[in-house]
């Protein structure tokens, strides 16, 4: 079934190339941190590149290199093309972000700060196989849609998992919620995932976005939620824009079991704008926990990264 999906995207999206597309590739570079970064590769050690193109209902994205997901390295993570059934009804075909949380595009224009690896769902979507229909009633944007995901943290399922995401804006406020079932919910190893998030911009000056994120891993034992905080200075100076956020993320508590919101990293950063078409990012990391490995080395340790990209 997915290479199916994928052969038919594959073809609609060669024959749409030149219909109004514009592209864009880019990497980054650990400076300071990442255990190993100067024996190995110069510092890619820790670095991702990747390249993506997208048109207006298409999209197209490639990693060559992600050590922050090693899973994903030499992979394409996106590729879909959108049909339109109806005015109001449209299909997307093909692999992209699953819209649990408020779906980050996986461009390194198109946000504010560096993007985490995929381990971090909550910031930046998995991606996964898909059949979605989306539509916009009113000014309430939803999406609703199956995902070939058919795996969880405590079995697995022949058949895929299925969510529903909503997204409306009152008096300025970007309110957002979303809610993917995982499993038959009349069986016990059944998980439901949910998100809610906030977006505000106050007086066209600071933009602050919060994001909440309950992963459900079938134990009532265990705490789920984490949260997500980025804010950012909208006019910038002279063509940079400061921002800085917060996560957290799960660690093991006293009898050793996973909770949520146990561990936390706070960042800060400069997104750049040096030429129209172009974009330089510099963050800082800061990490409450370390994580050893064999040779001592901090895997969590602070990390200053760069990330340079170009569009075409």
């Amino acid at each position: 079934m997915k290479k199916i999906i994928l052969m038919v995207v594959s073809l609609v999206f060669v024959a749409s190339l030149f219909a109004g597309a514009s592209g864009e590739a880019y990497l980054q570079y650990p400076l300071i941190g990442y255990p190993g970064a100067a024996d190995e590769d110069g510092g890619l050690v820790g670095g991702y590149v990747g390249i993506g193109y997208w048109g207006a209902d298409y999209g197209f994205h490639f990693n060559f290199r992600d050590t922050a997901y090693p899973g994903d390295n030499w992979t394409i993570n996106h590729m879909f093309k959108k049909f339109t059934l109806h005015p109001m009804v449209n299909l997307l075909v093909g692999k992209t972000a699953v819209p649990l949380v408020k779906q980050l595009n996986p461009s390194g224009f198109a946000n504010v700060n560096i993007i985490e690896g995929g381990c971090w769902s909550f910031i930046n979507p998995e991606n996964n196989f898909m059949l979605k229909l989306d539509g916009n009633v009113s000014g309430l944007g939803w999406q609703l849609y199956t995902a070939n995901v058919n795996l969880s943290n405590s079995g697995g399922w022949d058949y895929a998992d299925y969510g529903l995401r909503l997204d409306y804006t009152v008096a300025g406020v970007e309110i957002g919620a979303g809610l993917k079932m995982i499993g038959v919910p009349e069986e016990e190893d059944s998980m439901m995932d949910w998100a809610f998030d906030l977006g505000y911009t106050a007086a066209e000056m600071v933009n602050f976005e919060l994001q909440l994120l309950n992963s459900d891993d079938a134990n009532d034992d265990t705490s789920d939620l984490n949260l997500y905080f980025v804010t950012h200075y909208v006019p910038g100076f002279k063509g940079i824009t400061p921002y800085l956020g917060y996560f957290s993320h799960d660690g093991l508590d006293n009898e050793g079991l996973l909770q949520a919101m146990e561990e936390n990293v706070m960042f800060f950063g400069l997104n750049m704008n040096p030429t129209k078409d172009s974009v330089l990012k510099l963050e800082y990391k800061m990490y409450s926990l370390e994580m050893l490995d064999e040779n001592e080395d901090d895997y969590n340790a602070d990390t200053l990264t760069l990330e340079l990209g170009f569009s075409f």
